[in-house]
């Protein structure tokens, strides 16, 4: 489990053994969607797309950056797995063990919202399996995020492509798992813990092992279309700028408060032209328009404001 450095974040890692790194990590902080030259002094985590993203990231702040990276490409295609996913693998797998010996990556991001997009279950516990058994537990930290759409119904649930899921499990060779649950309603004090502490109270933690941690993925984006169908606002972009700044603060307060959490990876950064903001908007038609956290002063300011006391470990104390 993530523990509470007692001394600088700068430097905690520098000589970082990895074989005991996952009892030993701080809490990280880094944008789903990337660093940026203007998220990296108030980030430590950067999920890097490409290896060449990890090492550059190392550059962008005084203080140390670790990386998780993508694989995502390497196992998958579609909703299946890539026919030669283990001769890619095998062409990955010695720069990954480089990265993670000179200490640029702390582990592997195997995907988003795996079997809610289609790809079946055992077929990503089967690739967790593959990366485990190539970078035993201790050695790399495994992460996938999933979909909110288990955990509800165990007698079974529909993915995206309206199939039946039969049964869904955490797959066991994980080291982080996450789920995001995005509020879009407007600011209510004690949603985080209603809705998304609530559900990994019930639907996570309690299915995680002792040597599995959890990442928060909070929402952290704006929308000038979040209406019902008659043009009433739900809330618009200053009302989600007010509502992402306030959780931003309750889920740092609770991540400070678990030790079953490991890392905060807010939803996005920099804007997604093709993603759905609104509740209430019909999903890729008229108004595709998350707008990203550098445009909403609010809740950029909140996020400064959580990483400097993440980086700073007087914060914790």
């Amino acid at each position: 489990m993530r523990t509470a450095p007692a001394a600088t974040l700068c430097g905690i890692l520098a000589t970082i053994a990895v074989a005991s790194a996952v009892d030993t990590l701080p809490l990280y902080l880094g944008f789903y969607d990337g660093l940026t030259v203007d998220t990296a002094p108030s980030c430590n985590l950067e999920l890097a797309s490409t290896p060449a993203d990890a090492v550059s990231a190392r550059g962008l702040a005084s203080h140390r950056i670790d990386a998780l990276l993508s694989v995502r490409g390497t196992f998958f295609l579609g909703p299946g797995l890539h026919p030669d996913w283990q001769s890619r693998w095998a062409a990955l797998r010695p720069i990954g063990q480089e990265l993670l010996s000179n200490g640029t990556i702390i582990g592997f991001n195997l995907g988003d919202e795996l079997v809610w997009n289609c790809i079946p279950s055992q077929n990503v516990s089967s690739v967790a399996a593959a990366v485990r058994a190539d970078f035993p537990r201790g050695s790399a930290i495994i992460w996938y995020n999933e979909a909110a759409f288990f955990g509800r119904d165990r007698s079974g649930f529909e993915n995206s492509c309206k199939q039946l899921v039969p049964e869904y499990t955490i797959p066991a060779d994980l080291d982080w798992f996450s789920t995001d649950i995005y509020h879009m309603d407007g600011a209510v004090t004690g949603w985080v813990d209603a809705y998304p502490r609530h559900f990994y109270e019930t639907y996570i933690f309690p299915n995680l092992t002792t040597s599995q941690s959890a990442l928060l993925v909070p929402g952290s984006f704006g929308s000038n279309v979040n209406h019902y169908p008659n043009g009433t606002y739900v809330c618009d972009n200053h009302c989600y700028d007010v509502m992402c700044a306030q959780d931003a603060h309750d889920f740092f307060a609770w991540a400070k408060s678990d030790k079953r959490v490991a890392a905060i990876a807010p939803w996005n950064w920099k804007g997604c032209a093709s993603c759905n903001g609104s509740r209430w908007t019909a999903p890729h038609t008229c108004c595709m328009d998350e707008i990203g956290t550098v445009d909403q002063p609010l809740a950029r300011q909140a996020w400064q404001q959580i990483g400097e006391a993440i980086i700073k470990p007087t914060a914790f104390f």
